[in-house]
């Protein structure tokens, strides 16, 4: 009797001895590592795009060159937006001054629906001694371009931009499933080459401006914010 108790005893701690171990190495195991997502920077070399780049470009500006024909629909919004010191340097207002109030106005005019643009929206806005104006073109057609930004950034007055018909200093191309294309004024780069899109965007500039009453709406617009004292006195003038 005391022989098989000490046996089964002897068989306990045997199985004792070997288990321990077993769980140990299982406890002590790494689990195996979860394979990391890959990820993909696209560059844009906004100076100087790709040969291939610069021919899809300039097929997107020539399907929208011709004359807009709107439709009936429109819309006209004005505001003040304050932009903190961060995003007034983004837009090319004086650092060092704080928060900047940003006034803006907006003009949207939709097409039939047998065009090729859905709509194009023009804003212009004014940070401090900053204007900027950008036209976004928005495609019915969606599977290669979805939009093209045409933009220009200069030192001045409202008033004085609109005066001066500026060109486009930036050219965007939204494309669907792909990088944008970029095209942007550098300066100490020679871009002479690229010259001819940049006249093709401001012929379409131009254009849109003409059409949406860019230079008589804008300033009007303007009057009726507060502390606009400029485009004030300019319309009182008209």
């Amino acid at each position: 009797m005391q022989s098989t108790m000490l046996r089964t005893l002897l068989l306990s701690i045997l199985a004792c001895v070997l288990v321990l171990p077993m769980a140990y190495a299982q406890q002590s195991t790494p689990a195996p590592a979860l394979p990391q997502p890959k990820i993909k920077v696209n560059f844009l070399n906004t100076c100087r795009p790709a040969p291939a780049d610069l021919e899809e470009m300039g097929r997107a500006l020539a399907v929208v060159k011709d004359k807009p024909l709107f439709s009936k629909d429109f819309e006209i919004a004005r505001g003040v937006t304050t932009l903190t010191e961060e995003e007034a340097r983004a837009v090319g207002a004086p650092s060092g001054c704080g928060a900047v109030p940003s006034a803006w106005v907006r003009i949207r005019r939709e097409f039939p629906e047998k065009a090729i643009l859905v709509d194009v929206q023009y804003s212009l806005s004014v940070e401090g001694r900053s204007v900027s104006e950008a036209l976004a073109l928005h495609l019915r057609d969606t599977k290669e371009v979805l939009q093209i930004l045409i933009s220009d950034s200069v030192t001045g007055s409202a008033l004085q931009a609109l005066k001066a018909d500026t060109l486009p200093d930036r050219i965007r191309i939204e494309r669907f499933g792909k990088a944008s294309i970029v095209l942007a004024r550098c300066s100490g780069v020679d871009q002479s080459a690229y010259e001819p899109l940049f006249l093709a965007a401001g012929g379409i500039l131009h254009k849109y401006r003409v059409a949406m009453s860019v230079k008589s709406v804008v300033p009007a617009e303007l009057a009726h914010l507060p502390d606009h004292k400029e485009s004030k006195t300019a319309h009182a003038n008209h």
